[in-house]
């Protein structure tokens, strides 16, 4: 890219009208861009202000005729409008030139971030002009200098603002002019440019006067002067030295300011390096280098510890930093050091530099203690996001259409298992990489492993969009491995709402999303939702209190006998007669009570009432059968609860084998040593263990092997396949035998039918549960049941 930053080169004509006039000299300006034009240039002209469509043309005219003048060729013309947006990549590979009108900046710049205008110039090859407010909006930091009546006073008009980020010359054109210009009552320069410049460099110049950058490098002819730190000083013709070697001085005070160990800049050609800051110590570590990169990478891997030193080296191989920039747009890695304090973790990241080709930024920032940045991804962590996004909540406007997106990897621990950790890392990057690209996050963060949330326009949420995002390919060497992003959607129409509360509903829209070939992998959090979870959160804030008021009753499912019909013992089912909802489905609380640690709670009354019901039996005679009461894989970890249960088996005189209690394959799976050995005590003490949902999850034949389980159950959606699927019929049959070949025996969950139980029966299944012979009932009616 060729950029030319011009005051005005065409002359000035009082809006809307128009008389054709050849332009001044301007310091040899047509001359240089004489040098840079193609033999027939395409033009794209980006207005100040699309809407002022006679004042465009009358522009658009005043340039063509200095360039027909000069013999600059041109073929066609086309101007930008609030339409371009998804024409804007072709309209950019269209165009040889690229023409920033001129006006009112703000205007400008507000017009050029919603089209998107800086993203899509990232590669441009052209040349792009500048005139007045398009110089000025092409700086990496564009200061917007109050022109119109009533901004100088007005609080909340913003002079600063982030623009094209194609060179990091702040403009101030029309230099003449505004010498003897006033802005509600202040004075353009003296009032108000010089007492913004502590902090900054502006570049005042006359008409006709222009910058060059090309390849790294600026230069200016004409006439001009430089403002800074309240001081006004000649601008001289020629080239122009970066202002602080890389970026504007507010942008290195403020990584000082935020705790950076170390900030230098690398030529990647000659391996010079500039330092900009050291911490106190690592001057010490720097004395005498004379600042080759090399020498600097030396120094850095004796300091770090030991097992570091050589990949260290490795890593920051500048082929190898900008092959993995090139790749994945940032490189960012983690060093530890120790020091007094202990070990210290320090990030090392890499960035570009806008406007120098030829050089790139390292920083080194300890992030030992630093809560809010997210070390492997680059984005905000938990804490980071939520402070970022409460703030930008707050000043949200309803017309904003934004909207809170929650995304969720699916079967991520499966690629952690199939290609390891490592590799289960690179496909976090690529799915930060995929929501960075396909989504173009305002704020972004990473709530834990392959979870993320971020803030986006709706705009970028279009179906098209949606669909490539969630279905991603990951390839590792000859390997391929297809997964799912799902995305739960939480539109943001009130500025008053907690960011807390949008992940809550994002999170509830992801875990609402259907499993299946053609279903959507997004969804929105809408109504139906919002009051599900209302009432979710409702009972969950009543929990203890139904508790306490005896809300919640025991219900029990009889399991008979498969040959003989006979009651052999019950399942223990818990269900809620709320006072004001009647009675809640275990669906609608079970989950949320799960989610929020509080499940040990209800499995403790439970497992009270169903001991309570074997000792009231027991002690008036009456008939008994044992009950099954399920414990979830948290109850395990609560070694209270667990030894608990021995001591109420004592203290009530129960049989320990009319106790049965059930673990689901899932929850097995995800035992430690010390819950198993709760799991064997039990059973040593005569307790009945019952692997609950087989066939459901993992279904691994090692759990088998590794726990003499009394009862396997046979998952329901086995048992609704007989009659309709061979195979499903083949794996009940297998499991029958194999469970009666290692001493267990079989209940079959969920069966409804006649021939279901025929099936079952015929192939020597032992138990059987399900609506064909009782669905669950209270306990009093249990009991009356039992006595019959």
């Amino acid at each position: 890219m060729v950029l030319y930053l011009t005051s005005s080169f065409i002359p000035y004509q009082e809006p809307g009208s128009y008389q054709k006039m050849e332009p001044e000299e301007c310091y040899g300006f047509f001359k240089d861009l004489k040098k840079e034009w193609p033999d027939s240039a395409n033009i794209l002209f980006v207005p100040a202000d699309p809407s002022k469509e006679k004042e465009n043309e009358c522009q658009i005219k005043c340039v063509l005729d200095a360039f027909e003048s000069t013999d600059l060729p041109v073929t066609e013309v086309k101007t930008l409008s609030e339409s371009s947006g998804q024409a804007l990549p072709g309209l950019i590979a269209w165009s040889d030139v690229i023409y920033l009108g001129g006006g009112h900046a703000p205007t400008q710049l507000a017009f050029m971030k919603r089209i998107g205008l800086k993203d899509a110039l990232k590669d441009y090859k052209g040349i792009v002009i500048g005139l007045s407010a398009g110089s000025i909006n092409c700086a990496y930091n564009a200061y917007l200098m109050p022109e119109l009546e009533g901004e100088a006073k007005d609080p909340n008009y913003v002079r600063f603002s982030e623009g094209l980020d194609l060179t990091n010359i702040e403009i101030i054109p029309h230099a003449k002019c505004l010498k003897n210009t006033t802005v509600d009552g202040l004075r353009c320069i003296e009032d108000i440019a010089i007492p913004d410049s502590f902090g900054s460099r502006f570049y005042l110049i006359e008409d006709g006067s222009y910058f060059k950058a090309k390849n790294g490098k600026t230069s200016f002819k004409g006439v001009g002067e430089v403002i800074e730190d309240g001081k006004i000083s000649p601008l001289k013709q020629g080239a122009i030295i970066p202002y602080m070697g890389v970026y504007e001085q507010p942008v290195i005070k403020t990584l000082l300011a935020d705790g950076y160990d170390l900030v230098m800049s690398v030529n990647k050609k000659t391996n010079v390096c500039e330092m900009y800051y050291l911490d106190e110590k690592l001057w010490e570590t720097f004395e005498g280098v004379k600042l080759k990169y090399t020498d600097v990478c030396f120094k850095l891997a004796q300091k770090v510890v030991e097992e570091e030193s050589e990949v260290l080296l490795e890593y920051m191989k500048i082929p190898f930093i900008m092959q993995e920039m090139r790749e994945r747009g940032s490189f960012v890695r983690t060093i530890h050091i120790d020091t007094p304090r202990g070990r210290r973790a320090k990030n090392m990241r890499v960035r570009e530099i806008p406007g120098y080709p030829d050089w790139i930024l390292f920083s080194f920032f300890d992030i030992t203690t630093s809560l809010d940045h997210d070390w492997m991804t680059d984005e905000y962590t938990r804490s980071g996001f939520l402070d970022r996004a409460r703030l930008f909540i707050s000043e949200f406007s309803s017309a904003g259409n934004f909207s809170l997106v929650y995304t969720n990897v699916n079967g991520f621990k499966a690629v952690n298992e199939l290609f390891g950790d490592k590799n289960g890392d690179l496909v976090i990057f690529q799915t930060r990489d995929a929501l960075r690209e396909y989504l173009k996050p305002v704020l972004m963060g990473r709530l834990e492993s392959d979870h993320f949330v971020l803030i986006t326009a709706d705009e970028n949420l279009k179906e098209e969009n949606l669909k490539t995002l969630c279905s991603q390919v990951f390839k590792i060497e000859s390997k391929e491995f297809n997964y799912e992003i799902r995305c739960g959607i939480y539109a943001i129409r009130n500025s008053n709402i907690d960011v807390t509360q949008l992940i809550a509903g994002a999170k509830l829209a992801e875990k609402n999303i259907k499993t299946g070939k053609g279903n959507l992998l997004y969804a929105y959090y809408d109504d139906v939702m919002k009051e599900n979870y209302v009432k979710q959160r409702f009972l969950l804030a009543d929990f203890e209190r139904a508790l306490d008021e005896k809300e919640f009753e025991p219900y029990y499912q009889p399991i008979v006998d498969a040959k003989t019909g006979e009651i052999v013992s019950a399942e223990m089912l818990i269900r809620w007669r709320h006072k004001d909802f009647g009675m809640v489905s275990p669906g609608d609380f079970v989950p949320v009570i799960e989610s929020e640690g509080k499940i040990s709670y209800l499995d403790n009354f439970i497992v009270n009432r169903g001991m309570e019901l074997i000792a009231r039996r027991s002690f008036q005679k009456k008939k008994n059968v044992p009950c099954a009461i399920n414990l979830s894989r948290v109850d395990f970890y609560d070694t209270f609860f667990i030894e608990s249960i021995f001591k109420r088996v004592g203290d009530l005189s129960i049989d320990p084998s009319m106790i049965r209690f059930e673990v689901t394959e899932s929850a097995y799976a995800d035992l430690e040593s010390k819950a198993m050995a709760y799991l064997n005590e039990m059973q040593e003490q005569g307790i009945k263990i019952l692997l609950d949902d087989y066939g459901s999850g993992m279904s691994s034949l090692s759990m088998l092997e590794n726990f003499n389980f009394d009862i396997i159950k046979l998952d329901l959606g086995f048992i609704r396949k007989i009659g309709i699927n061979d195979k499903a019929e083949s794996i009940i049959i297998t499991t029958i035998g194999l469970a009666h070949m290692i001493g267990a025996k079989v209940t079959a969950e969920g069966v409804e039918t006649e021939a279901q139980l025929k099936f079952l029966r015929d192939y020597d299944c032992d138990y059987i549960q399900g609506y064909y012979f009782y669905k669950p009932m209270p306990e009093k009616d249990f009991e009356e049941l039992l006595d019959k």
